[in-house]
C-alpha cells in the first residue's frame, strides 16, 4: 500500500492531468465561459475573492519557504 500511495498514485494523478488536458483541448476548446466574472458583481465577493487568493499565496509560499529552510 505505501509503494501504491508514495511511488505509483503521483504519476497516475500526472497522467491523469496531462490526458484529460489534451482531451479537453481536443474536443471543447471554446468550451471556457467568462460566467464567473459575473459573481464580481457582489460587493462582498469583490472584496473576499482576492483577500482569499492572496491568503491562499502566503499559505503556500510559507511552505516553500519551510520546506527550503534548513532544520
Amino acid at each position: 500500500m505505501s509503494t501504491f500511495l508514495w511511488v505509483i498514485f503521483p504519476y497516475l494523478c500526472l497522467a491523469v492531468f496531462v490526458v484529460g488536458h489534451w482531451w479537453r483541448y481536443k474536443y471543447d476548446k471554446f468550451g471556457w465561459t467568462t460566467r464567473s466574472s459575473q459573481l464580481y458583481e457582489d460587493n462582498l465577493l469583490k472584496w473576499g475573492s482576492p483577500l482569499f487568493h492572496f491568503g491562499m499565496l502566503g499559505v503556500v509560499g510559507g511552505h516553500i519557504i519551510g520546506l527550503l529552510l534548513p532544520k
